[in-house]
């Protein structure tokens, strides 16, 4: 039975509890081995109104990716890059790690990865995903070109590719390799993408 707590939520509310519970299942069973039962369960509501916001699994699946694909954009547009490409990139990369060391997150993006090379509905929206975020930190890069802050000349969308399936691939690494040090290893990336791109210190204003 539904708790009055349920009843009384918001549309936006009801959602995002969904989406939770979705993450939470999907986390501990996997996407296949999850079932929509269980959703409604952890959700604490009935079958009926979890498909009025989500008409199946792969829904969810792709509201996920589209609300993770929200937290990232916000915080590519809130990078300092003011203080320069590197740092900016840096502060990226911080999220990158919370998101390593949370280990149900973790677990979360393999799943999705895993289940887009088999299934084209959830493929394409995580591959619309990636080249809105790419966009964005393409962006960037090409500013920091303009601005004379790197040297590199590579066009901005080969090298935002290039940077997140860094990332990506080091995601991948630390499903299966508990013992990796991934604050160790990002340091090392950013230090070798710093020289391969060239990266200067902005000068400060009046300074010559």
């Amino acid at each position: 039975m539904k708790s009055a707590g349920t009843r009384n939520r918001s549309f936006p509310e009801r959602k995002e509890s969904i989406l939770k519970a979705a993450c939470g299942v999907f986390v501990q069973s996997g996407f296949h081995a999850a079932s929509m039962k269980d959703i409604c369960a952890a959700a604490d509501m009935s079958p009926g109104s979890v498909y009025r916001y989500f008409p199946s699994k792969d829904a969810l699946i792709e509201a996920l990716i589209e609300a993770d694909q929200s937290r990232w954009a916000a915080a590519i547009d809130g990078l300092p890059i003011e203080r320069g490409l590197l740092p900016a990139l840096e502060a990226l990369a911080e999220l990158g790690l919370q998101d390593l060391e949370n280990r149900g997150l973790l677990n979360l993006w393999v799943e999705t990865a895993a289940e887009a090379s088999r299934n084209p509905a959830v493929a394409a929206r995580l591959r619309e995903s990636y080249q809105v975020l790419q966009g964005r930190l393409a962006s960037l890069v090409q500013a920091a070109q303009k601005s004379g802050a790197i040297e590199s000349e590579t066009d901005p969308m080969v090298l935002s590719c290039l940077i997140f399936a860094a990332f990506d691939g080091l995601i991948l690494r630390a499903t299966f390799d508990p013992h990796l040090d991934a604050r160790a290893l990002t340091r090392g990336f950013l230090e070798f993408i710093g020289r391969a791109l060239g990266s200067r210190t902005p000068r400060k204003k009046g300074s010559r």
